[in-house]
């Protein structure tokens, strides 16, 4: 797939149906664009939305990976994190090591 809301479309399709009892959604993301990704642009990404507190969080970018690391005050905002990555264009892969901090 292209984009990653197409891989998850994909999984919700056939979660629901009468006999499925697991999804294990092995699709790869892969754009039709071989370069890499414009790191600057996700390394700001944070910086779009105001769910996610950029100061805290560091987004590294190798080839079209992005690994996003640091702390985060809720699930919501380490989701929104994910999600402002994985909406950039050339994005293969997302690792979401972000720690959410309950206590903040």
């Amino acid at each position: 797939m292209e984009w990653n809301y197409q891989k998850e479309a994909a999984k919700k399709a056939v979660n629901h149906l009468v006999g499925v009892k697991m999804v294990i959604n092995s699709i790869t993301v892969q754009s039709r664009t071989q370069d890499a990704i414009e790191k600057t642009a996700i390394e700001h990404s944070p910086d779009r939305s105001w769910a996610v507190d950029s100061e805290n969080t560091v987004v590294d970018v190798k080839g079209n990976g992005v690994k996003l690391t640091g702390t985060v005050d809720s699930l919501y905002e380490k989701d929104e994190a994910s999600r402002l990555a994985w909406n950039s264009p050339g994005v293969w892969t997302v690792d979401n090591e972000l720690f959410v901090d309950y206590d903040n």
